[in-house]
C-alpha cells in the first residue's frame, strides 16, 4: 500500500467529505475520489458509503480505520522524533576526552555551546588512554577530543582544535633529566610505558614508538589505562612517557622531569564521531569549539612558534610545563 493512499484513506475518513479532503491533501477531488476507488479495488471491499448528502465508514471501513490509525500515528511520531534529533539542537551531547587539558577547553567549549543553544547540555566523561574511538563504536558517547591518529573508516573528523608540543615525562634520577631538551633518537635510551594490548596499532606507534627514527628498538615497560597511571609510574622510576605540553603546570611532579622533545610532531586535537551518528548538536558543538579554539591562547600554532612556547612554559621549579 502506498503511502498517498493511506493519506487519502484517513483524510476522507477525518473529513467524510471528497472536498474538503482535497482541499487538505492539496489535490483534486477526482484525485481523491479515483485513489480510494483504487484501494477499495485492492481491499476487495468498499470502504465508504456515498450518496449524494453524505459520505459515510462501512464496517469494513471502520475496521480499516481502526486497525490502520494507531500504526500511522507511532510512523508519523518516529518521524518527528528523527527530525528532531537530526535538526534540533536541544538535547544531551555526551563527550568524551584524555587527560585533564583536554577537558578544561572541552568545558570551555561547552559553556559557549550552552549560551548559543538553551536548552542543550554537555556531558563530559574521561576515557581510558588511546581508546576514545572505541568508545564511539560501543556508542559510550557521540564525540571524543583526541589527541592521537583517528583509526577506521566510518568516523567524521573535525578541524584542529589544538596543537600541542610533545614533552617527555622521566623519573628526576635518569641521566637525560639534566638536559634541556631530547630528541626522538634519544628515546632508544629510555624505557617508554607502554599502550595497553587494546590500542589500535597506528595510535600506539604515533605515542609509544618501537623505533628511532635511526632505527633503533625502544624498549616498552609497563602499561598505563590512565594519565594518572602513566605519571604514577613514572614518578616511580619504571618509564618515560610521551604527552602534550597543555602550557600549564597542573602535572607538576615532584619526582618527575619534563622535556620537550625537539624533532617529534605536535599533538593535533580534534573531535571525532560516528557519521552515521551525525546530528545538529554535534554540528553546533563542533561551530562552538571552533570558536573556542580561536581565542584560546593554546590554540593551533605555527610549526615555528611550538619550540618558541615550549621553552618558555617552565615550573617553578625549573621544568617545563606538562
Amino acid at each position: 500500500m502506498e503511502r498517498y493512499e493511506i493519506e487519502a484513506f484517513l483524510t476522507l475518513a477525518d473529513e467524510l467529505h471528497f472536498g474538503k479532503s482535497a482541499e487538505r491533501l492539496k489535490v483534486s477531488t477526482g484525485r481523491v475520489s479515483q485513489t480510494i476507488r483504487s484501494l477499495e479495488r485492492r481491499i476487495g471491499a468498499p470502504l465508504f458509503e456515498r450518496t449524494s448528502r453524505r459520505v459515510t465508514l462501512t464496517p469494513v471501513g471502520r475496521q480499516f480505520l481502526n486497525d490502520l490509525r494507531p500504526g500511522h500515528d507511532l510512523i508519523q511520531l518516529a518521524v518527528e522524533r528523527a527530525t528532531t534529533a537530526g535538526r534540533g539542537v536541544p538535547g544531551v551531547l555526551e563527550i568524551g576526552f584524555v587527560g585533564a587539558g583536554a577537558s578544561t577547553f572541552l568545558l570551555e567549549a561547552a559553556d559557549r555551546f550552552a549560551d548559543d543553544h538553551p536548552g542543550a547540555e554537555v556531558r563530559i566523561r574521561e576515557l581510558p588512554l588511546y581508546e576514545g574511538t572505541s568508545a564511539l563504536r560501543a556508542d559510550l558517547v557521540e564525540m571524543v577530543f583526541l589527541f592521537h591518529p583517528v583509526d577506521g573508516t566510518g568516523l567524521g573528523v573535525g578541524p584542529v582544535l589544538r596543537r600541542l608540543p610533545r614533552l617527555l615525562a622521566i623519573p628526576n634520577g635518569h641521566p637525560l633529566a639534566a638536559r634541556d631538551s631530547v630528541s626522538l633518537n634519544d628515546l632508544a635510551g629510555i624505557t617508554l610505558i607502554g599502550a595497553p594490548g587494546s590500542t589500535p596499532p597506528a595510535v600506539a606507534e604515533d605515542r609509544v614508538p618501537t623505533r628511532t627514527p635511526d632505527g633503533r628498538p625502544i624498549r616498552h615497560g609497563k602499561t598505563a589505562n590512565t594519565f594518572q597511571e602513566a605519571t604514577a609510574l613514572v614518578g616511580a622510576g619504571e618509564g618515560g612517557f610521551i604527552l602534550g605540553d597543555e602550557g600549564s603546570c597542573y602535572r607538576a611532579h615532584p619526582r618527575i622531569t619534563y622535556l620537550p622533545i625537539d624533532d617529534a610532531p605536535p599533538l593535533d586535537g580534534r573531535l571525532v564521531w560516528r557519521e552515521s551518528r551525525e546530528n545538529a548538536r554535534i554540528r553546533a558543538f563542533n561551530q562552538a569549539a571552533l570558536a573556542t579554539s580561536r581565542n584560546d591562547c593554546r590554540k593551533p600554532r605555527s610549526a615555528e612558534l611550538l619550540g618558541a612556547t615550549t621553552a618558555s612554559l617552565r615550573s617553578p621549579s625549573g621544568r617545563p610545563c606538562p
